[in-house]
């Protein structure tokens, strides 16, 4: 399991179990039945979500693109960001993602998206797709390609 995969499923689930506790402590200590059914709602909501989200992974039902972001641009007037990211072979690829996703121009990531196939050779393309796609990222400083630097 790919570690910002499994952060993004734990840190999930303890916003809804901490919701769920503390809401329905205090809808049950000041005897509101709103708090109750809503923090209630929002722990199921959260289940839903650790359970699919598991199941993505389990599955294997995402894919990794492994590449060096050269170009990240905000929109005007939204909350994305245009991201533009160069995979080894050269490749250009062109990402919505939204602007708390914070890659940094230069440097090599690893991207995760989601994705209906297992075999995970489907890049997603369309921009609206990317931005409800995208699962998370991992820098990879240890694995970043080399560059031949020579003094003389």
């Amino acid at each position: 399991m790919p570690k910002p995969l499994f952060t993004k499923l734990v840190a999930q689930g303890a916003i809804g179990f901490f919701c769920v506790l503390f809401g329905c402590a205090y809808g049950l200590h000041s005897k509101d039945k709103v708090l109750l059914i809503l923090s209630l709602g929002s722990g199921v909501g959260s289940l839903i979500r650790c359970i699919s989200l598991y199941r993505i992974i389990h599955s294997q039902h995402y894919l990794y693109l492994e590449g060096t972001c050269t170009k990240r641009e905000p929109t005007l007037l939204k909350r994305n960001l245009q991201i533009l990211f160069q995979d080894k072979a050269g490749t250009e690829y062109r990402f919505t993602l939204d602007k708390g996703v914070k890659l940094l121009q230069g440097h090599y990531y690893r991207l995760y998206f989601r994705t209906d196939k297992p075999d995970g050779k489907t890049v997603p393309v369309n921009a609206a797709d990317t931005l409800q796609d995208f699962l998370g990222f991992e820098e990879l400083t240890s694995v970043a390609p080399e560059k031949s630097s020579e003094i003389t």
